[in-house]
Parts: C-alpha cells; structure tokens; sequence
C-alpha cells in the first residue's frame, strides 16, 4: 500500500516548467534593460573612456620615444662624423707640421753644413798661406842653417 501511495503521488507531481512565460519575465527583461543603460553610462562608458585616453596616451608616449631614439641616433651619427672630421684635421696638421720641421730640419743642416764647408775651406786656406809663408821662411833660412850645420860638423867656417 505505501508503494502505491507513492505512485500515486509521483503522478500527481509533475515537474515545473523550465521557463515560465508570465508577467515577471517581462519584469525582469525591463529590469535588464534599465541596468543596462545605467551601467553603460555610468560605468561602461566612463571605464572604456578612460581605457582609450590610456591608449592614446601609451601610444602618443611609444611615438614619442621613438622620435627621441631617432632624433638620438641622428645625433649620434653627426658626432661621429664630426668626430672622425676633427681626428682627420689632427692628423693632416700633425702631418704637415712633422713636414715643415723636416723642412726646417733640412735647412738648418744644410745651412751648417754650407757654414762648416766655408770654415773649413777658410782654414784650409789659412792653413795652406801659412804653410807657405813657414816654407818660404824656412828656404830663406836654409841657406843660413846649412851654412851653420856644415861649419859645425866640418869644424870651419864655409863660404
């Protein structure tokens, strides 16, 4: 009996409705479309706006970064080339100037040399007029020294 009881009672309970189509669907679809128009202008909108400046400004910061690098390596790339400029200069100046000191360098012992060829053509010629005044006055007194030296080593006085 108590299994028929239950029977019966299982088919007088039947399972609800999965949706029940009344007057609170249309309430609660009302309700859905006033929350959505409050949560959009009011946060929706504003968070979304606020994302977008974020990504503009982002953006507008990666941009201007870029530019910086850019202008940067411009910069850069003009010091370098100035850079190699001047150590070019440097080195054509150090070149010229070691140039004009081999120069000088030439002249100078050039003009020593000329200087030292006089002196010594000077003294060459002084030496030679001295040679020969010392042997002019040695022929004139070697007639009187070998007079002397025969008288000496004869013993008697020769003519």
């Amino acid at each position: 009996m108590f299994l028929a009881t239950l029977l019966v009672a299982a088919e007088e309970e039947a399972p609800p409705p999965l949706i029940d189509i009344d007057g609170t669907l249309l309430l609660q679809f009302g309700l859905f479309l006033i929350m959505l128009f409050v949560l959009s202008k009011f946060l929706f909108g504003p968070y979304l706006k606020l994302r977008q400046l974020r990504h503009d400004s982002i953006e507008g910061a990666r941009e201007k970064a870029q530019a910086m690098d850019v202008r940067a390596q411009g910069i850069v790339a003009n010091y370098e080339v100035q850079l190699t400029s001047a150590k070019q200069k440097a080195a054509e100046g150090r070149q010229r100037l070691r140039q004009e000191a081999v120069e000088r360098e030439r002249q100078i012992i050039g003009a020593a040399r000329d200087e030292a060829g006089k002196a010594t053509t000077a003294a060459r010629t002084t030496l030679a007029k001295k040679a020969e005044e010392t042997r002019t006055q040695l022929e004139a007194q070697s007639g009187e020294l070998a007079k002397q030296m025969a008288s000496k080593i004869l013993g008697r006085k020769v003519a």
